[in-house]
């Protein structure tokens, strides 16, 4: 008999062909010529590869969340979790010598540990996600700044930064940590029974507790991975500018959410996509780039990515009816089908 941690819930037929994702890759190839066009230099070899480079932390960041959306909860805190483990990582190389390769590894277990907190809360407590993660992100931000009383860490040993930005036949290692971290995402999530049942919870938490899903134990693993990526761009960012700055993460709070967003996933959870958060990522990074070489002014940046996000969500849920409206009608339904007591007798049970 298989047990309730192995159980998967039955998923529905892929369709031949996903147009949302289709429209999400044209829109990067029109972008990334309508760039070229305006400027040159925008479609260099040098120049997409600094695309790439700048896309990197967005993607690293963008790809935890992205679990965390499926399961249709949210991450605030992703960008004090960077910064947070940036200044531990830097500090225990800097003052204790620890070496760098063990100071990789503590680092992106610290971030485990702090998404492990994040998935406590909104299980355990059964606070909002939005709350819980706000909550803590005002926490791990402050502790950055305790750490060293806002004062930045300097002088990072070279054989980090080698570790984390250099390159290896001309293709820069941040790059290949990219791929290789979303290929595994995208194997965890597709190829997975964990990650059937991530999928689920987010289309359903009453239908995947009642088909045997521990509902609380997937909760608090997309979050595990969301703070382990988020500690992970959180060295790539101290590797990058060679120093350790205590809102270093901060720029990738919402930049990395909206790569996740235009790349597909649904802020009502049950939808995501690897493949198009790096996307995502990289439309943001082509963007920032491509305002540079045309010399807009940076504070327009903010107000391009805003505008992309809009237009983002507005086509995905204009192409679907709007079913942010039915699927919260549906889901009130089946907690009225489900009833009270069902519904108390499940939260005293280890989802």
């Amino acid at each position: 008999m298989t047990s309730p941690e192995t159980r998967s819930i039955p998923t529905r037929p892929k369709r031949a062909l996903n147009l949302q994702a289709v429209g999400i890759y044209l829109a990067a190839v029109v972008l990334f010529v309508v760039l070229g066009v305006l400027n040159p230099n925008f479609l260099t070899v040098g120049n997409l590869r600094d695309v790439a480079v700048s896309a990197s932390v967005n993607a690293i960041i963008g790809i935890g969340i992205t679990f965390v959306i499926i399961t249709g909860g949210i991450d605030l805190a992703v960008g004090a979790m960077a910064s947070f483990v940036g200044i531990v990582s830097s500090t225990l190389m800097v003052g204790s010598g620890l070496p760098p390769v063990v100071a990789l590894v503590a680092g992106i277990a610290l971030g485990v540990v702090a998404g492990a907190v994040n998935g406590l809360l909104v299980t355990k407590l059964s606070l909002p996600p939005f709350i819980a993660t706000l909550g803590t992100m005002s926490v791990f931000q402050g502790a950055a700044y305790v750490a060293t009383n806002g004062k930045p860490v300097y002088d990072i040993p070279p054989a980090f930064v080698l570790l984390l930005n250099s390159y290896v036949g001309g293709v820069p290692i941040v790059v290949i940590v990219v791929a290789v971290v979303g290929v595994a995402a995208w194997l965890l999530l597709r190829k997975t029974v964990f990650g059937q049942n991530v999928i689920a919870v987010g289309g359903s938490e009453e239908t995947a507790w009642l088909s045997g899903v521990r509902v609380h134990r997937v909760k608090i693993a997309v979050y595990c991975i969301s703070g382990g990526l988020s500690g992970l761009a959180g060295l790539v960012i101290v590797a990058r500018i060679n120093a350790a700055q205590p809102d270093a993460g901060s720029p990738y709070q919402l930049t990395a959410i909206a790569a996740a967003v235009i790349g597909g996933a649904n802020l009502m959870g049950g939808e995501g996509r690897i493949a198009g958060t790096l996307v995502g990522a990289l439309i943001l990074g082509a963007l920032t780039n491509g305002l540079v070489l045309l010399n807009v002014p940076s504070f327009y940046e903010q107000i391009v990515t805003g505008l992309v996000v809009l237009i983002a969500v507005t086509l995905d849920q204009g192409g679907k009816g709007w079913p942010m409206l039915s699927r919260a009608k549906r889901r009130r339904q089946r907690e009225e089908e489900v009833g009270a007591p069902a519904t108390s007798s499940m939260a005293a049970v280890d989802r």
